[in-house]
């Protein structure tokens, strides 16, 4: 997701990567949730290594592991989504475990940058873990995706959006309980359509995120009466925004769809905030824009320009501040569904093997008896039937075909005068 998509840059999709890893590796097991005893969801706190071996992929040894590959100093994002995963095991735990053993949790600390990943996930490979949770970053994902994949492992993302992994060749082992940008798109295509108005202008980012979401978002306004006028691109790197912002301004567009990260989407809006947009009814941004880590700037944007803003993302945590999801914190329960999904596929296989589980979790996830805990589905499994996981968010529907989300409810936000989001209403988006 644009929250966490630090970038999305991809070489050959089809080639193997093989460069390679960093040997030394800090990697940290998050705190416990409940207590310091033999119960702890955490088995391995692995201080450092200079193992380079990835083992033999074997068949299922009848206990489940699962690895968590998560930034642990992100306290934002990072740290809900690993107390989300050890909360995940704890309960399996308390509820008998999986195979009739308990389950082991191993969690490694992604880190900021591709080779910090990297080298915890050489680690975790090196722990013989059965399945990973992560990475969080899609340029993470894209970077290393090849290296869990060839090892054989199953692995499920709870924020990596990025459309480049809709295609990846994972050899179905991938999936993702975060929705792809693609489904982002359609939700912003809808936004736009909303309007009433019939000509859009959409301004992206000239990258490897942008220019495919751009792509996807004038696929989806195709399905609609509106013409894209026309599609503004933007480095990054360009400090003075201004042409392109007037360019804009001076076209007979109504509509204006910025896809961008915060920082290069922030300084268009305050280029535009210097020409006349009287024209233009609506701004519609990505998920970028949700949370500024400038709210002054928007603040300090024209209050006529500020209303016209309007956002798209998906839902991270419970609209309802008052009844938050249990787990608590953005996006945890996007890692919580991937821990359960693992642990009550290895169940439903009968099995702890990668390759049986993978073939199993798009399944638990849609057409049979709906559950929500992971123990009242076990039961549901014991007693014969099928099983439709459906975790606190309510919507956990992953599609076979691509191990993604078939559908996802976005948070469509406004800003108010100090500059912050406001949650306007939800969105569902797919069928």
């Amino acid at each position: 997701m644009a929250l966490l998509r630090w970038a999305a840059v991809i070489s050959s999709r089809r080639s193997r990567r093989t460069a390679a890893l960093s040997l030394a590796v800090l990697l940290v097991a998050v705190p416990a949730a409940c207590s310091n005893d033999d119960d702890n969801a955490v088995d391995e706190t692995i201080v450092a290594t200079t193992s380079t071996t990835i083992p033999t992929l074997i068949a299922g040894d009848g206990q489940l592991v699962i690895g968590a590959l998560l930034p642990l100093s992100n306290t934002l994002l990072g740290e809900p989504m690993a107390n989300a995963v050890e909360t995940a095991v704890d309960r399996m735990n308390a509820a008998g475990g999986v195979l009739g053993e308990r389950v082991r949790l191993v969690v490694a600390d992604e880190g900021s940058s591709t080779a910090t990943a990297a080298a915890s996930i050489q680690t975790l490979l090196s722990r013989d873990v059965d399945a990973i949770i992560g990475p969080a970053s899609s340029l993470v994902a894209l970077s290393t995706l090849d290296e869990i994949v060839t090892a054989g492992k199953v692995v499920c993302s709870p924020t990596a959006s990025a459309l480049a992994l809709d295609g990846f060749p994972d050899e179905d082992l991938f999936f993702r309980t975060v929705p792809s940008d693609s489904l982002q798109a359609r939700a912003i295509a809808g936004a736009a359509d909303q309007t009433g108005s019939q000509r859009v202008t959409i301004v992206f980012v000239d990258d490897a995120y942008g220019r495919p979401l751009a792509d996807s978002v004038e696929a989806s306004l195709a399905n609609e009466a509106i013409v894209v006028v026309e599609r503004v691109p933007v480095s990054v790197a360009d400090d003075d925004l201004s042409d392109e912002a007037r360019y804009v301004a001076d076209s007979d567009t109504q509509v204006l769809v910025l896809l961008a990260d915060g920082e290069s989407g922030t300084r268009f809006l305050e280029a535009l905030d210097d020409v006349d947009t009287s024209e233009l009814s609506t701004i519609v941004v990505n998920d970028a824009f949700r949370n500024p880590s400038s709210p002054q700037r928007i603040q300090a944007l024209d209050e006529i320009l500020r209303a016209k803003i309007v956002g798209l993302a998906p839902q991270a945590e419970s609209s309802d501040a008052a009844a938050p999801f249990d787990p608590p914190g953005p996006y945890a329960t996007n890692a919580y569904d991937c821990a359960n999904l693992i642990a009550l596929s290895a169940v439903l296989a009968g099995s702890d093997a990668p390759r049986d589980i993978a073939r199993q979790l798009s399944q638990a996830s849609v057409n049979g008896s709906a559950c929500t805990t992971f123990e009242d589905c076990v039961n549901a499994i014991e007693a014969g039937r099928l099983i439709d996981y459906n975790g606190p968010s309510g919507v956990t529907d992953l599609l076979a075909r691509t191990g993604d989300p078939s559908r996802a409810v976005f948070d469509r936000f406004t800003f108010n005068e100090t500059g912050r989001d406001v949650l306007q209403r939800t969105v569902i988006v797919g069928s």
